[in-house]
């Protein structure tokens, strides 16, 4: 039976090109590098002469995010979602190109992430959810969702194919690759199907001016409490993901399956993102939070419990990112709802600045815990204790009733 165009949702008719242009933009872009660089990290500490530790410290470097977020996020209520978009990723492929033709040391890879993670932003959630958050209401959760399916879509994709560069060439070719991608594949797909006027292209209303710099969000409870769990959320996974290929080969597999556990953790971002969506929509939100914040321990639970598995570090890899994959639908949900949208990008880029808090403290703390047992056990049993936290503080944040849409 054919689906009737009244049956869509007048809000997904008039908005399919925005979810569709985001979601490509957001796969494209440096989430390409974050989620995959654990793939690196055995060719880069044999090429460059370092550890692991060393390299979970370049990663840190990421921390440059911090600044970018608030900044671009602003930049982004100033001039537009296009133009911060274009520009940032024009740059960040330029440095890639950089790295795969000069990179010759640790040195270089720690300036070229710092500044990847300062415009990088430009391609992520803090650009690309604002314009779902200003067109959609009533389908918020469930548009966010199907734009953050690019990335999973792209990370399911990417692994075997990065994997095949990385053998066949070397990793500099992966940077290129990298940097490929956003540009003949991103930048089009916004040019094409992103609305260049109204709320969808700049993220405001053709007569409403951007709101001017109002920092009063930085008194609010609600805003704290949504940074201390996105905190001790990031804590938790950023080091697992940062590492994830070396921890499965650490299980005894081989680095076909780490690449293969990373597709699976896509697949499980894919899951979560989607029906991440969905699920806040049409239940309680902070209790579909709450739900999907405690997954991770799962998935580290499995990793503690066996060794040499296949089956179980896949699964382990799927569960880790079902959480991941909800972690962006979760976020950018309680700020377009619980805050002013018009102040979205300034608001949800400090959040994401001081989330970067954890991230740093999982690349860094990953990495230096293996360097220290040799294992990455410890690393596993403290983002437990860290999902426990995050999960906690999300239960406390205050949502207003959602908004009611008109009926057409």
């Amino acid at each position: 039976m054919a689906l009737s165009l009244s049956a869509i949702p007048d809000e997904f008719r008039h908005g399919w090109r925005i979810v569709l242009a985001c979601s490509i933009a957001a796969g494209t872009g440096i989430a390409l590098v974050f989620l995959n660089f654990s793939m690196f990290i055995v060719p880069l500490s044999q090429d460059l002469g370092v550890s692991r530790g060393d390299l979970g410290a370049v990663q840190a470097m990421i921390i440059t995010a911090a600044i970018g977020a608030p900044v671009i996020g602003r930049l982004t209520d100033l001039f537009g979602v296009r133009r911060v978009y274009f520009t940032c990723t024009l740059i960040v492929a330029a440095i890639h190109l950089l790295v795969a033709q000069y990179a010759s040391s640790i040195y270089h890879m720690a300036a070229s992430t710092a500044a990847l993670g300062f415009l990088g932003i430009g391609s992520t959630a803090v650009v690309l959810t604002r314009p779902i958050n200003a067109h959609f209401r009533e389908h918020r959760g469930k548009a966010l969702g199907l734009m953050a399916v690019g990335i999973s879509i792209v990370s399911m994709i990417a692994p075997p194919v990065l994997q095949w560069v990385l053998d066949t060439w070397s990793w500099r070719a992966g940077f290129l690759a990298i940097g490929a991608a956003s540009v003949f594949i991103g930048i089009p797909a916004v040019a094409l199907l992103l609305p260049d006027s109204g709320r969808a292209g700049s993220g405001i209303g053709a007569k409403e001016p951007a709101a001017p710099a109002d920092r009063r969000f930085l008194r609010e409870r609600d805003f704290w409490l949504l940074t201390m769990s996105l905190i001790m959320m990031s804590l938790a996974t950023a080091g697992t993901i940062s590492q994830l290929a070396p921890m499965i080969q650490d299980e005894g597999l081989d680095a076909s399956t780490a690449a293969l556990a990373l597709s699976f953790f896509a697949g499980g971002q894919f899951i979560g993102r989607l029906g991440g969506g969905w699920l806040l929509d049409k239940f309680e939100p902070r209790r579909v939070s709450f739900a999907l914040t405690l997954a991770p321990a799962l998935g580290f639970i499995i990793l503690l419990s066996t060794s040499g598995m296949v089956p179980a570090a896949l699964l382990a890899a799927a569960i880790i990112g079902l959480q991941q994959g909800a972690e962006l639908d979760i976020f950018a949900y309680f700020v377009g709802r619980r805050f002013d949208v018009a102040r979205y990008g300034t608001i949800y880029g400090a959040l994401v600045g001081l989330g970067w808090i954890g991230n740093v403290g999982g690349l860094l703390g990953m990495g230096k815990i293996y360097d220290l047992f040799g294992t990455y056990a410890p690393g596993q049993a403290l983002g437990i204790a860290a999902l426990v936290i995050s999960a906690l503080l999300v239960l406390m944040v205050r949502l207003p009733e959602p908004e009611k849409v008109p009926a057409t």
